[in-house]
């Protein structure tokens, strides 16, 4: 009887070291990134986001086409316009941002920093001032980019550019991005999960040959053409406390 009970504890003992193993793979959660402040029409994943709820690294945000959502990530500011979806993660100086359609205002301070990739195209506010700025993808290969306050550099391949205060260019990619898995563009791996498309060279102005590889990619707009109106007065955030 004794040496029985002896092998139906020692089976009990090697099951749960057995199972032990698998509780310890269990990924860990995703980080908290910031809140929403503000939402009409909003979406965190396929759920409403509603006034308050949190904003994890890797989660992907949405709007309506009449829609708009302010999230606040420490002192910076993303505003999703109407039709918009994001795709934003936690990053050392702040928060990066893929931006899969439409348009996001942001604010930055000079403690952290917000950078927006939409198709190739990289968009990094200059920390030495506080910046106010609106990014949207008329198409995956056409990016408009303007600075209303600060500075903000632009990437596109080998080529960058410096957009300074009250200046928009128009952005000509190099590629579209086709997704097989969403990643930050921080990741080291990241180029792993997706697939390019070249976009078509087309003619960015009437009277002036198409842009082909190798050729300046940015074209200076007028600011009228895309304004920055938002819901929330998101350039708010660049105000101080003290200002009246």
């Amino acid at each position: 009887m004794k040496t029985a009970r002896f092998f139906s504890v020692a089976a009990l003992l090697v099951s749960s070291c057995l199972s032990a193993p698998a509780l310890a793979q269990t990924p860990p959660a995703s980080p908290s990134l910031g809140l929403v402040a503000k939402s009409v029409s909003g979406h965190i994943g396929n759920a409403a986001a509603l006034e308050g709820a949190t904003v994890y690294s890797g989660d992907y945000l949405s709007t309506e086409d009449a829609g708009s959502m302010l999230v606040r990530v420490g002192a910076l500011s993303l505003e999703l316009q109407g039709s918009s979806a994001v795709h934003i993660y936690r990053a050392p100086y702040g928060a990066i941002v893929e931006l899969n359609r439409g348009a996001v205002v942001y604010t930055t301070r000079t403690q952290e920093n917000i950078v927006i990739v939409a198709s190739d195209v990289r968009v990094t506010p200059v920390l030495a001032l506080a910046d106010l700025g609106r990014v949207s993808m008329d198409d995956p290969c056409d990016i408009t980019v303007y600075s209303q306050r600060g500075q903000v550099n632009v990437q596109v391949g080998s080529e960058s550019h410096l957009i300074g205060e009250a200046k928009a260019y128009r952005v000509r990619a190099e590629n579209e991005i086709v997704y097989r898995e969403y990643l930050s563009p921080d990741a080291s791996d990241y180029h792993r999960y997706h697939e390019h498309r070249p976009c078509e060279p087309v003619e960015m102005v009437k009277g002036k040959p198409p842009i082909f590889p190798g050729q300046n990619r940015f074209l200076y707009v007028a600011v009228g053409v895309v304004g920055i109106a938002t819901v929330w007065g998101v350039d708010r955030a660049l105000e101080s406390p003290n200002r009246p």
